[in-house]
């Protein structure tokens, strides 16, 4: 989950501030913005008397009694309905607490606050905005022209299909080159090319025009798959092609060229599962830990980035070990896929995915695991929604 929010919040401790600061560069708050000033109440309200109102309030106070409702008022005269509001105080009432919630407040911390609660915090007021991004987005990325990763992503998305019965939507971004309409042999009459164009009007009914039927629960954002398509990906389109997209599938498959721009750091960077498709060699161990060095500290722990062998036993000589890049990554690759020519072909040539051109093969077995593997299914928890604001200043602080 990625939260796409504007924070202001203004602190009067430096215990608050730098809680607020290590919150904000938690990777949930990646593509969030984060505003902190000193002064608290006051400051707030000076602020939001001359600029729009953050998507969410950090605020902490001193104010006890009625001098707090007052501040609260105040504060509320200077919001734009719907405000999210978290609140750090000093009296420790717990009337005062249901007050402030039924009145509105999203959550009320006496005097100090950690980073982890305020992080909790934050997802549990924004659950119902974190719930409506439904789908689990997997980005397959290339570490060398290939190695295959299209090829995975391409059978990934039948195996998820089949697997769950859920909707699947591949996305193919190599504008020029992409092979995902060859690969279930299809001629699209409408692309992704298409979408980008119609990025500023595009809803889930203009986006159904662009969508190609694969096999069944499997739908495809074509690529164009011609030089002169005229179409430019820039992280703005690209956002809300994707935003749209991911209303309508369970799972959206990014395949992702192999290509180092601003928004293919961001795809693989905000992506639930991140999968860097190699060969056994040496250029595949130095790209992968270019690759991992990056990745890593921007996605976190707990969102780790899979390693994945392709093509192994392809070479009879010179093929790099397990143990190699384990020894060079930190990480040992989380699946490798043996080499079967025959199958690769017969799919590729029938425009076929490997279930139906080659169901016994050692590489459909592999693809199978690896769609279980970023299914997510077993790692899904579900955030609690919170009751409807009421009462005293409720038309403007939400939960």
């Amino acid at each position: 989950m990625i939260l796409r929010i504007h924070i202001g919040a203004f602190t009067l401790t430096d215990a608050v501030r730098e809680a607020v600061q290590d919150m904000s560069e938690d990777r949930i708050f990646l593509r969030s913005s984060t505003m902190i000033e000193d002064g608290g109440m006051d400051a707030a309200v000076a602020y939001l008397s001359e600029h729009s109102t953050p998507d969410l309030l950090i605020i902490e106070s001193t104010a006890e009694d009625e001098a707090l409702f007052e501040e609260l008022n105040m504060l509320a005269d200077v919001c734009q309905p719907g405000t999210r509001v978290i609140l750090i105080g000093a009296e420790n009432d717990i009337n005062l607490f249901k007050t402030l919630i039924e009145s509105g407040i999203s959550q009320y911390f006496l005097e100090t606050v950690t980073a982890e609660e305020l992080k909790a915090a934050v997802v549990d007021t924004f659950a119902e905005k974190s719930a409506q991004a439904k789908s689990r987005t997997i980005a397959f990325f290339g570490m060398r022209g290939g190695a295959g990763s299209s090829t995975l992503a391409h059978n990934v998305a039948f195996e998820l299909a089949q697997l769950y019965d859920e909707d699947v939507i591949i996305v193919d971004l190599d504008i020029p080159f992409g092979t995902a309409a060859l690969s279930y042999n299809i001629q699209p009459h409408q692309t992704i090319a298409d979408a980008l164009n119609q990025s500023a009007n595009l809803d889930e009914s203009l986006l159904m025009r662009f969508l190609e039927t694969g096999t069944k629960n499997v739908s495809i954002l074509c690529a164009p798959g011609r030089l002169n398509s005229g179409v430019e990906i820039t992280p703005q389109t690209l956002e809300r092609v994707i935003h749209v997209v991911k209303e309508m599938a369970s799972y959206v498959i990014l395949d992702v060229p192999h290509a180092w721009t601003t928004w293919t750091q961001d795809l693989l960077v905000d992506a639930d599962e991140t999968v860097l498709v190699g060969q056994p060699d040496l250029y595949t161990l130095r790209d992968g830990k270019n690759l991992v060095e990056f990745l890593a500290p921007n996605r976190g722990l707990e969102h780790p980035t899979r390693l994945v062998l392709n093509r192994v036993g392809e070479l009879k000589k010179g093929e790099l070990g397990e143990k190699d890049f384990k020894d060079v990554l930190g990480q040992a690759p989380a699946l490798t896929i043996p080499f079967d020519g025959e199958a690769l072909a017969a799919a590729m040539n029938n425009g076929e995915v490997l279930r139906s051109a080659a169901p016994k093969s050692p590489v459909t077995e592999s693809v199978e695991t690896l769609a279980k593997m970023v299914s997510g299914k077993e790692a899904i928890t579900k955030l609690k929604k919170q009751k409807p604001a009421g009462g005293l200043l409720s038309s403007l602080f939400k939960k």
